[in-house]
């Protein structure tokens, strides 16, 4: 892989250290200059020149994870795909092992599933649109295969199914650190293994009797 210019990784500094940021923080609590102090950017207009403003930031923060996201689903949708019976199972996977990945696998990774659930639960109609727009193309995907897997569902109702299904791995995955402390007592295991238990409670969710 080709090393950075000094401007692309000046830019790198500042969408990791954004991402940290509005992870922590939220994105209204964070300013561009306590961005730039944090990448250790010495111009406070890099992060302008970058951007051009907060919102601009954002994207680049979730274009930057969701690229990373759509390597890592690529060849497990190629999978699933080719095949006339998808399972259910298999589907949720495809959804959820990125997530595992990325968090034991990358620096950045904790921040980036943090801050995707900011962005859902805290975010304002123009955050969450940038969260969707970058996430549509995968979410049709998804769609597209659960309808051939559980054609009995009615489509609303399992537009439903697979958002509870989305919001529970993305918020449980996000707060993973804190399952000691949870409602029931310390239910904290190893990330494996929350990620079979997420596995198994969605897919027989979206698998429920259609009532």
């Amino acid at each position: 892989m080709a090393a950075l210019s000094p401007s692309e990784l000046s830019k790198q500094r500042l969408i990791l250290a954004a991402l940290k940021l509005f992870a922590e923080q939220g994105i209204d609590a964070v300013s561009l200059r306590m961005i730039n102090r944090a990448a250790g950017a010495k111009n406070n207009s890099a992060l302008h020149y970058h951007f051009g403003s907060k919102i601009g930031l954002v994207e680049a923060v979730v274009a930057f994870f969701q690229e990373w996201f759509e390597l890592a689903r690529e060849e497990s949708f190629l999978a699933i795909e080719a095949q006339k019976n998808p399972s259910v199972r298999e589907i949720v996977d495809a959804f959820l092992a990125p997530y595992l990945k990325l968090l034991k696998e990358e620096e950045w990774g904790y921040h980036a599933v943090r801050f995707i659930a900011r962005m859902e639960m805290e975010g304002g109609a123009e955050i969450r649109d940038i969260l969707h727009r970058f996430a549509d193309r995968a979410m049709k995907r998804f769609s597209k295969l659960l309808m051939t897997a559980l054609p009995h569902v009615p489509p609303r109702q399992l537009k439903q199914r697979w958002n509870f299904c989305v919001t529970s791995i993305i918020q449980g995955m996000a707060d993973y650190k804190n399952l000691e402390n949870s409602y029931m007592g310390d239910v904290s295991c190893g990330l494996d293994r929350l990620g079979e238990t997420y596995l198994d409670y969605n897919a027989a969710g979206l698998q429920a009797p259609v009532v």
